[in-house]
């Protein structure tokens, strides 16, 4: 019997393995195709012959694969209970294949965790990273210590299943709105002849300004405080209108500027011109 097993060594899984090794587990190893696993025999990991031998290897298993539904597939391949185990998930899927994942797993006896990893594999493994996890407390407190191994600011945020798709999608979703937003801003630039270095090295420099944003937002959102605001709707709808008309005259592509204006408009013919730009949170719930 190891310590830990880990299901599925693709770059993330083999960074993964590879930090339960280097904090002195014991780990059983399996993917299906067995040359990836040969660094890590070589570093002392055990290789398991199937996925259901790697769990039966350990109390914990580690399931980083394709998705969900290949987690799933896995499952439903066994047989036996899993009784006594737990599988810590950190694969990814939508809500659905949350639920369904879960609930065949408690239908097998096990417990288990739902996680995502905040970070590319050279992030597993350091004090900052932080491994995103739901499920019940007492199982996050039995298996903390080994994840916090492979991420030392990790946390258990929730026990329902569906809050982590819907974390990851929105943690994921202000991402690509930075994303995004450097891609039309660049779309902008080439249409005026500015060098696309130049505002590549600018971007950061403008960028200073997130942490007061964060600022904004954790202030006005956190307790609905939405009335006092140094920047107000109205002064943020003026802004976008200029911008929106720039992009327009430039004859570059404006949806992502339009629907920033649209929703902003949408506030202020609702009565929020003075409240803070964050109001759009209550008034586009209560639209959905």
């Amino acid at each position: 019997m190891t310590d830990i097993s880990v299901v599925g060594l693709g770059d993330m899984g083999s960074a993964l393995a590879r930090a339960l090794l280097d904090n002195n587990y014991s780990v059983t190893v399996w993917n299906r195709t067995t040359d990836k696993a040969e660094p890590l025999t070589a570093a002392g990991a055990i290789l398991a012959g199937s996925a259901i031998e790697a769990i039966d290897a350990s109390p914990v298993t580690i399931t980083c694969v394709t998705s969900h539904d290949r987690t799933i597939q896995l499952v439903e391949d066994i047989s036996t209970s899993l009784k006594g185990k737990t599988i810590i998930e950190l694969s990814t899927g939508g809500i659905t294949e949350a639920e369904t994942l879960t609930q065949l797993l408690s239908e097998k006896g096990a417990d288990w965790l739902l996680g995502t990893i905040s970070a590319y594999p050279s992030g597993v493994g350091k004090d900052e990273t932080v491994l995103l996890m739901v499920g019940k407390q007492q199982v996050w407190e039995r298996w903390e210590k080994h994840i916090k191994s492979l991420g030392g600011s990790s946390v258990c945020v929730g026990e329902k299943a569906t809050m982590l798709p819907t974390l990851f999608a929105a943690l994921f979703t202000t991402r690509q709105g930075f994303m995004f937003g450097m891609i039309y801003g660049a779309l902008a630039c080439k249409k005026a002849g500015i060098p696309l270095e130049t505002f590549a090295r600018q971007v950061p420099i403008s960028m200073g300004v997130m942490p007061s944003y964060h600022q904004y937002f954790s202030d006005t959102v956190a307790d609905g405080r939405f009335e006092s605001s140094e920047a107000t709707m109205a002064t943020y709808a003026a802004a976008l209108d200029d911008v929106l008309s720039t992009f327009e005259a430039l004859g570059a592509s404006s949806e992502l500027p339009r629907l920033f204006s649209e929703i902003t408009h949408k506030g202020i013919n609702a009565g929020l011109s003075e409240k803070a730009l964050t109001a759009l949170i209550e008034l586009l719930g209560e639209t959905d």
